[in-house]
């Protein structure tokens, strides 16, 4: 369990900075060595044009020991994330990471805030 801030990180992804709404969201944290953040950066912004579906890059700024990463990539379904498959990271980057985690995280909608229901008159 932690807490940590993160920035969207445009020039490194596809898409805009909220993920669209999905039933499925892959969520990767790349933890790197110390000091590859700016080869790690320069990296993904090298492969980005080759980024298929929405995929979105953040950079932690506060909440963590490690410089870390961490990359959303919303699909409609399970089936969706399981042909795509897991993107890899660009192969320069393998140096430089310390850790990989993958999860898929699923919208339960009895356990989500929904919108709020428009005032009665």
């Amino acid at each position: 369990m932690g807490n940590a801030l993160y920035e969207y990180r445009a020039g490194l992804s596809r898409g805009t900075g909220e993920p669209e709404p999905t039933a499925r969201l892959e969520l990767t944290t790349v933890d790197l060595h110390p000091g590859a953040e700016v080869a790690f950066a320069a990296a993904l912004a090298a492969a980005q044009k080759a980024l298929t579906g929405e995929t979105l890059w953040y950079r932690m700024v506060a909440g963590g020991a490690v410089p870390r990463y961490i990359r959303l990539r919303p699909r409609p379904s399970l089936s969706a994330l399981l042909e795509e498959g897991q993107q890899a990271l660009p192969d320069e980057t393998h140096a430089l990471v310390a850790k990989v985690t993958v999860e898929i995280l699923t919208l339960r909608p009895t356990m989500s805030y929904g919108l709020p229901s428009p005032p009665r008159d």
